[in-house]
Formats: C-alpha cells, sequence, structure tokens
C-alpha cells in the first residue's frame, strides 16, 4: 500500500465523518498502519517501520494541503514547500524564496517549511507551517526557524504554525513537558488533529486553523 492508496482512503473516511475526519487522524492512521504492515514484507521490523513512518509523514502533508487548498485558492494565496524552492522553477517561485529565505553571514537559507502560504498578487509570504506526526526530540527545530525569522524586517510578520495529531501525547496535555512548553511560548499556532487534548490560546483544534488563517490574512492586508 502506497501514499496514493493510503490518501483515496483518507477521502472515504473525510466523506463518511465530515470536518471531523480531521480530528480522528491518529484513528485512521492506526487502521491504515494494519493494511500497510501487512502488505509488505521487509527484512526487519526497523525497515518496517521507517518506511511507515517515511509514507505517513507524507500523507499527513498532503493531508493538510487538502484542508487548505480551497481556502488559498478563494483567497489569492499560493501554497509551496521548501524544498520547491530550492530551485524554484518560476519567477513566481523565485520571488517567494527571496521573500523567506534567512542569513547567515555571505549565506541564505530556506528555513524548514513544509507548507509556505504566500499572495499570489505579490508573492509576499504570510505563513509558514510545519506538519510532523510526533516529535521524537525535535520539538525545537520549528521554534528555532521562527526566531531566526523574527531577526529580520523583511520577515518578521511570518506566522509560523504547527499541524500535528500528535501521536505520541508529547504536547497535547498540560504539563511541565519541554515540548509542550517551547512550543506554545515561541509559535503563532499549534493545531492538533485529534479530539482529546488540552487547549491554550495557542493550541487549538486543527478544524480552528481555516478561521485562524483568515485573522492573519485580514491583518495582512
Amino acid at each position: 500500500m502506497d501514499k496514493k492508496q493510503i490518501l483515496d482512503r483518507f477521502e472515504t473516511f473525510l466523506k463518511e465523518n465530515g470536518d471531523a475526519a480531521f480530528e480522528k487522524l491518529n484513528e485512521f492512521f492506526y487502521q491504515q498502519s494494519k493494511h500497510f504492515y501487512s502488505n509488505h514484507s521487509y527484512g526487519d521490523n526497523k525497515t518496517a517501520r521507517q518506511a511507515w513512518v517515511s509514507t505517513i509523514g507524507q500523507v499527513l502533508e498532503e493531508i493538510v494541503k487538502r484542508l487548505l487548498r480551497d481556502f488559498c485558492n478563494s483567497h489569492g494565496l499560493g501554497m509551496t514547500s521548501d524544498r520547491e524552492l530550492i530551485k524554484p522553477k518560476t519567477a513566481e517561485l523565485e520571488q517567494v524564496r527571496r521573500n523567506v529565505e534567512v542569513f547567515f553571514g555571505k549565506y541564505s537559507l530556506l528555513p524548514d517549511s513544509d507548507i509556505i502560504i504566500y499572495k499570489k498578487n505579490n508573492c509576499r509570504v504570510i505563513v509558514i507551517i510545519s506538519v510532523k506526526n510526533s516529535f521524537r526530540e525535535r520539538y525545537t527545530e520549528t521554534p528555532y526557524w521562527k526566531i531566526k525569522l523574527s531577526n529580520y524586517n523583511t520577515t518578521r510578520h511570518i506566522r509560523v504554525l504547527l499541524v500535528t495529531p500528535d501521536k505520541d501525547n508529547e504536547i497535547s496535555k498540560i504539563s511541565p513537558k519541554k515540548a509542550r512548553i517551547v512550543l506554545d511560548y515561541e509559535l503563532d499556532g499549534i493545531y492538533i488533529a485529534k479530539e482529546d487534548f488540552d487547549r491554550s490560546d495557542k493550541i487549538k483544534s486543527i478544524n480552528d486553523l481555516l478561521g485562524d488563517l483568515e485573522t492573519i490574512l485580514r491583518e495582512n492586508q
């Protein structure tokens, strides 16, 4: 079972559950993992897990893009990623790259950006979204880029958001866990793709994402 097959199954899951499907991603992924492992032969469990982690990470990113696509189209916004900006194929994407890169002395780098949302009329980047299924001690990566972007007049307006089903409950509950403390403090918004979690002013349901993007867009007019 490959990425396309899982995404096709998500379309069915979405029809069955409506918008609630985005809050039940852990349930959906668990179902798909059973199909995935039963339909693949690997030499060892580590290889199987690596294959699943890679596949489901790509699937999650596509599901978030699926949620955002109509919103972006109706508001004159484009979507891209750091991967697409490494070698931009159009003048538009070249300008987006210039509008999001950060500098380290004589070098410029692109922040890690699974999804970059920008205005198509002027290529102004308004939001970067990091998409993670789980963290595994990687919770400082996205805050680091938020801090770097905040250092420059040309990029400090960019909102940095995180979308995650938080599979391992690393940030879902109020606790002194480093991941929740750092992410809640540094990022502009965290959107949890599950039903049971502790909210804060910044930590919300994935189904709140589009409404917050509407507010961000108004603030960037």
